[in-house]
């Protein structure tokens, strides 16, 4: 039960997510970007501390490079 206070109620930042505007979705992908997606966070410095754990990975956001997120760009060539 709200306040008794007898005001239009505000919505939040949360309720209203016409709003909102999309987070980029990062991915660490092996091979230098043609391999497959290890790893996907929306956060870019985080990507970039998994990727160092992964020799030749590199951090792309998603759906770089013509591909549909989470196919490599050679598979995507493919169909």
């Amino acid at each position: 039960m709200g306040c008794g206070c007898g005001g239009a109620r505000k919505l939040s930042t949360g309720a209203r997510s016409d709003t909102r505007t999309g987070k980029t979705l990062y991915q660490v992908v092996l091979n230098g970007g043609t391999g497959r997606v290890a790893f996907q966070t929306h956060n870019e410095t985080l990507a970039s501390n998994v990727a160092r754990n992964y020799a030749g990975s590199i951090v792309l956001p998603a759906g770089a490079g013509g591909a549909a997120p989470g196919i490599p760009a050679a598979e995507a060539a493919e169909t």
